[in-house]
């Protein structure tokens, strides 16, 4: 028979979790970061494995694909919008949407006599980031460290010259990453 232990069942922190204690961290993007009001942590998805049985019951098994919601971001542009074309810039490299060459100086691409390219470091494709959930005192509780992030959307900005009071400028970002980890900082 199974005992019941109630006081070692119980949790240690009755603090709840505030929306508003977080801090982004995006190496390739140090001013988007100072801006930023907002980040939605990504749900994860795991596959399931339909099992047949002889009867008219469906039965699941564990599958074998894990697949990850991509990072949002939520940022206030700055005047003189050099968050907003940090993030487009990097995007245009990525592409490339203006010319080759910048892919080439994005990788560090070198090309020799030949004219064949070569020795490139895609890791300057990516960024890591970090998103810090801290505890009521504002103290770094749980760190997400998303590997290998690279934008796959920026969002539009709306000017509007009829707008009642004054509201500024915010803009989505979306990341995609190769995957991300969970680490408690206390």
């Amino acid at each position: 028979m199974a005992t019941a232990n109630w006081q070692s069942d119980q949790p240690t922190n009755l603090n709840y979790l505030s929306p508003v204690n977080f801090d982004l961290q995006i190496n390739k993007l140090p001013k988007t970061r100072y801006f930023c009001t907002g980040v939605t942590l990504p749900g994860v998805n795991f596959s399931e494995a339909l099992h047949a049985t002889t009867l008219a019951i469906n039965s699941y098994l564990p599958g074998d694909r894990i697949e990850f919601d991509p990072l949002n971001v939520k940022f206030v542009v700055d005047e003189d919008m050099k968050n907003y074309q940090e993030i487009y810039n990097w995007i245009m490299d990525l592409g490339p949407g203006r010319d080759t060459d910048d892919f080439r100086d994005l990788v560090d691409s070198t090309e020799n006599v030949h004219g064949v390219f070569s020795s490139a470091d895609f890791e300057n494709m990516y960024s890591d980031a970090t998103v810090i959930v801290n505890t009521s005192s504002n103290n770094a509780n749980v760190e997400f460290m998303f590997e290998d992030c690279f934008p796959t959307s920026l969002g539009s900005i709306e000017f509007a010259s009829d707008q009642q009071g004054l509201e500024y400028a915010v803009c989505d970002l979306t990341l995609r990453y190769t995957q991300f980890k969970v680490k408690s900082s206390t």
